[in-house]
């Protein structure tokens, strides 16, 4: 009985962390992605004020 808790509660852990691994990737490809663009619009920004 003592493994079978263990199991259950092992298989919530490992879902629970691969939750947050979900999260969190989904937030590091937002922010690549915002960065990505602030860059790129900082850069053609400042070279149609210079051209």
């Amino acid at each position: 009985m003592k493994t079978l808790v263990d199991e259950i509660k092992n298989i919530f852990l490992d879902i629970s962390a691969m939750g947050k691994g979900l999260i969190y990737g989904f937030l590091m490809v937002a922010l690549l992605i915002l960065v990505g663009g602030t860059l790129l619009f900082g850069i053609l920004y400042i070279r149609n004020l210079i051209f």
